[in-house]
C-alpha cells in the first residue's frame, strides 16, 4: 500500500498553488501620444507644470517599467496590443479605417486583419467578461473589425484617429462626404454593458444618445440648454470614464464572480488640444501669464485624465475588486512635438528616435506581488507582449493562433512577461524589438494606390544595449526630428520644426546610426563608425528579419463607408459584411 506522504509530492505538482489559481482583474489603461516626460514620476520634486499625483500614486504603489516599446504612432501600436504581434507582422501604418482592397478579403483594409484572434477573444473563452471603452483605431470595414468581433462583450468607442472631443465628428475625414458632411461623421460606437435589449445588434450601433447638442463645441462648453435648463455638454473622455465605472459598479450584479478585462483607451492626449476650460484656467494661471498656450493645454488634459484614473481606483476599492486587480498602463507612442514634451529622451511621435518609441508604462493594483510594489523594472518589454502574459494570468499559455494559421497570417509573438512583473525572475525573457516601419517615411501611404509606398520594412533593431536605426526618408536615408526638447517644450524663446532638424541614417557604418541607448538614451553618441563589427551584425538582423514582414495592399477609400455612413445618419461604422 502507498501510503499518503509517499504521494504528496506528486499531488502537490498536480495541483496549482492558490496564488497561481487566481484569475485576477484586469484594467489596462492605454493613454494615447503621451510623452515621456508629461508624468511626475519622470519629474524632480517640486516640478510645477506636470501636475499628475494619481499616476504618481499608482507608480510608487507599483512598478515602473522603465525599457517599455512601442511603434512610432497609433494605429500600429493599437493592431499589436490586440493580436500579440509585432507591428512588422500585423500593421505598421495609420490607414484610414474607410479604405479596402476588394481583391483581399482577409486583410485589405486598415487596421488588424480579420482573422487574427483578439487578447479580448482569448480572454473571454478563459472566462473573463470583457469590456472596451475609447478609442480603437484598429479597423472598421467589417464586423469582424469591430470590439464586439476581437470578443469584447461591450464597448463605447470612436474608430479613427482622433475626432472632435465636444461634438464628436472625425474632423480630418471631413473632406470624404464633403458637401453633405463638411464638418465630417459622427465617431461614435455604443454596444452597451449587460444588456438584455433583443433589439441591439450583436455588434452594437451608432451612440446616438450620447451625443452632445449641435450648440456644443470647444468655445461654448455649456451651452444654455433647453426650456427646463438641463442640457449639458459632455466632453468625450468623460463619457469613456463614465462607461468603465458603469462596467464596474455592475460587474457584481450582472457577471458574479467573473473576473473582468477592461480596456480603457483614453482619447488624451491626442489632438486636436481640447479640454473642459476650467482644467486649461487652471493651469494658465500654474504656468504663468507668459506660459505657451500649446503646453498649458497639454498638461491640462494630462491633468484631466490623471484625475479620471484617480476616480477609476476609487470605484475598484469601493466595489470590493482592487485586492484583486492588476492596473497596466502605457502610452501607445511618445508624445508629438511641439505640444508633447519626451525630454531627455530625442524626438518624439512620428519618429523611431527613443522619445517616439520608448514610453511611459507602470503595473499597478493590489494583485501585484507585495515585493515588487515601488520597484523600477529595466527589463526589456514590448506592447505587444501584454498579450500573453494576460492570457497567462487567465490560465491560457497556448496562445497559438489556429484561426490565424488557416488564413496563412503571421502567428502571435507576445512574450509571458509575468515572472519578470511578479518578480519570480529577473531578467527579461525579451532579448530584442524590431523597430517596424513603412516606406516612404513616417505614416506615408498613397491614394493612389501605388504598391509600394507605405508598405511594411524593417527600420531598426533594439538588442540591448545597442539600438540601430535606418533612415526611410525620401530622398535619401533620412531621418527627421533628430533633435532634444528641453525641460520647458515647447516654450516661448523660439518656434522650432521638428521635421526640419534631420539627420542621416544610411546603410552602411560610416552613414549608420548606433547608439547605446542603456548608457546613451538621450541618443547622443553615434557609435556606427567606431563599432561597425556591432553595426554588421546588427544589420545583418535586420535584413533577415524583412524577409517575413507583413505587408498587404490595404487599398483606397472609395466611397463605401461614406455611403454607409449616410445609411447611419451621419455616423461611421462598418460598411462591408
Amino acid at each position: 500500500m502507498i501510503s499518503m506522504l509517499a504521494l504528496l509530492p506528486a499531488l502537490l505538482k498536480q495541483a496549482p498553488s492558490a496564488a497561481a489559481a487566481k484569475k485576477p482583474h484586469i484594467l489596462m489603461v492605454l493613454i494615447d501620444d503621451l510623452g515621456f516626460a508629461e508624468l511626475g514620476y519622470h519629474r524632480p520634486p517640486g516640478y510645477k507644470e506636470v501636475v499628475t499625483p494619481e499616476i504618481d500614486q499608482l507608480v510608487a504603489q507599483g512598478a515602473a517599467l522603465d525599457r517599455f516599446y512601442v511603434h512610432k504612432f497609433c494605429s500600429p501600436t493599437r493592431s499589436a496590443i490586440q493580436t500579440g504581434r509585432a507591428p512588422i507582422h500585423v500593421n505598421v501604418v495609420n490607414t484610414p479605417p474607410e479604405w479596402h482592397n476588394a481583391s483581399d478579403p482577409v486583410s485589405g483594409f486598415g487596421g488588424i486583419p480579420r482573422n487574427m484572434t483578439g487578447i479580448a477573444t482569448v480572454m473571454r473563452e478563459a472566462g473573463y467578461s470583457t469590456h472596451y471603452s475609447g478609442k480603437w483605431d484598429v479597423g472598421m470595414a467589417t464586423p469582424d473589425h469591430l470590439p464586439a468581433g476581437r470578443g469584447y462583450e461591450s464597448s463605447l468607442f470612436y474608430f479613427h484617429h482622433c475626432n472632435d472631443y465636444w461634438t464628436f465628428r472625425e474632423r480630418d475625414v471631413a473632406q470624404i462626404c464633403q458637401p453633405d458632411e463638411p464638418d465630417g461623421m459622427i465617431d461614435l460606437w455604443n454596444d452597451p454593458p449587460y444588456t438584455d435589449n433583443p433589439s441591439m445588434p450583436a455588434i452594437g450601433g451608432p451612440a446616438r444618445g450620447f451625443v452632445n447638442s449641435p450648440t456644443c463645441n470647444d468655445t461654448t462648453q455649456h451651452p444654455v440648454g433647453n426650456a427646463t435648463g438641463d442640457a449639458t455638454c459632455v466632453y468625450e473622455d468623460e463619457l469613456f470614464e463614465n462607461r468603465v465605472h458603469d462596467v464596474l459598479r455592475g460587474a457584481k450584479r450582472n457577471v458574479g464572480d467573473k473576473p473582468l478585462f477592461v480596456f480603457w483607451a483614453t482619447h488624451i492626449v491626442h489632438g486636436p488640444l481640447q479640454v473642459p476650460d476650467a482644467y486649461y484656467e487652471k493651469f494658465e494661471k500654474l504656468m504663468g501669464p507668459s506660459s505657451n498656450p500649446t503646453r498649458a493645454k497639454y498638461h491640462a488634459m494630462v491633468n484631466y485624465i490623471d484625475g479620471s484614473i484617480g476616480r477609476v481606483v476609487t470605484t475598484l476599492k469601493e466595489e470590493g475588486l482592487y485586492n484583486d486587480t492588476l492596473i497596466c498602463f502605457c502610452s501607445d507612442n511618445g508624445g508629438p512635438l511641439p505640444s508633447g514634451n519626451n525630454y531627455p529622451l530625442k524626438g518624439g511621435k512620428f519618429s523611431d528616435w527613443e522619445g517616439g518609441i520608448r514610453v511611459n508604462a507602470f503595473v499597478s493594483g493590489g494583485f501585484l506581488p507585495t515585493a515588487m510594489r515601488g520597484t523600477v523594472i529595466t527589463g526589456l518589454m514590448a506592447g505587444w507582449d501584454w498579450y500573453a502574459t494576460w492570457a497567462h494570468l487567465a490560465g491560457v499559455d497556448d496562445i497559438t493562433d489556429h484561426r490565424a494559421a488557416k488564413a496563412n497570417l503571421p502567428g502571435v509573438e507576445s512574450i509571458n512577461m509575468w515572472g519578470l512583473l511578479s518578480g519570480s525572475t529577473k531578467a527579461s525573457p525579451r532579448t530584442q524589438v524590431a523597430i517596424g516601419s513603412n516606406l516612404g517615411g513616417d505614416e506615408h501611404y498613397d491614394p493612389s494606390g501605388r504598391t509600394e509606398a507605405g508598405m511594411t520594412t524593417v527600420a531598426g533593431l533594439l538588442r540591448p544595449p545597442y539600438k540601430l536605426l535606418l533612415g526611410l526618408g525620401l530622398p535619401g536615408d533620412i531621418m527627421d526630428m533628430a533633435g532634444h526638447p528641453g525641460p520647458q517644450s515647447p516654450n516661448n524663446s523660439v518656434a522650432v520644426n521638428w521635421r526640419n532638424i534631420t539627420q542621416t541614417c544610411g546603410r552602411t557604418p560610416e552613414t549608420g546610426c548606433l547608439y547605446d541607448v542603456y548608457n546613451d538614451p538621450s541618443e547622443y553618441n553615434n557609435l556606427a563608425s567606431t563599432e561597425p563589427a556591432i553595426w554588421h551584425e546588427m544589420m545583418a538582423m535586420i535584413q533577415e528579419l524583412d524577409k517575413d514582414v507583413f505587408s498587404p495592399v490595404r487599398g483606397v477609400d472609395d466611397g463605401t463607408a461614406c455611403k454607409q455612413a449616410g445609411r447611419n445618419g451621419g455616423f461611421w461604422g462598418p460598411y462591408l459584411k
